[in-house]
């Protein structure tokens, strides 16, 4: 009874040993294995897998980080998933934005903040741009007062974090500075 090494068709990586039984004398192997004896089968190796050379008579040893969590060089999170050296510019470490990166990011955040705290008192559970325009329009005729007050409310609390973002810049470390802001608005 012959023993064989079952591999992975798209990567060739081992899988497997087996002894195998021959069904027919006219089948000389499963499809996806080689011969023990003919590709004898090198010791595991950490960080490594096994994969079968393309003559199918030799294996090799290939790098395999799959599944290790890491960033590109442009910042993209990223996750391996394939044999093979790591990209690269690979870091384990997850990149540092710039403080233009950070300062334009927590503008946005704010600003959108904002918006949607402007939103949710115009228009409540209806927060689309009909709904607000409707809202708006309504608390316009109904209490006038009431809608400027909370318009002015809610733009002074986005100028306090507007401000907030200036001062941070300024700091030690004005990128974790910037992070460090939380957007809130009063509801």
């Amino acid at each position: 009874m012959p023993t064989i090494h079952i591999y992975h068709r798209p990567t060739r990586e081992y899988l497997r040993t087996e002894d195998w039984t021959q069904p027919e004398s006219w089948v000389s192997l499963p499809a996806d294995a080689v011969a023990a004896d003919a590709a004898p089968l090198p010791p595991a190796r950490a960080g490594h897998a096994r994969v079968l050379n393309a003559r199918g008579d030799a294996w090799e040893y290939a790098e395999d980080h799959r599944g290790k969590a890491g960033w590109l060089v442009d910042g993209t999170p990223q996750v391996v998933d394939t044999l093979g050296p790591l990209p690269d510019g690979w870091s384990e470490t997850e990149p540092h934005p710039s403080l233009e990166e950070a300062r334009t990011a927590k503008s946005r955040e704010i600003r959108a903040g904002y918006d949607t705290a402007l939103a949710g008192v115009l228009a409540g559970a209806d927060a689309t741009a009909t709904g607000v325009a409707v809202g708006s329009a309504l608390m316009a005729v109904s209490d006038p007062q009431g809608l400027e007050y909370l318009v002015e409310r809610l733009t002074a609390r986005r100028v306090e974090l507007e401000q907030a973002l200036l001062a941070a810049q300024a700091d030690a470390d004005p990128v974790a500075a910037v992070q460090a802001i939380t957007v809130s608005y009063p509801t």
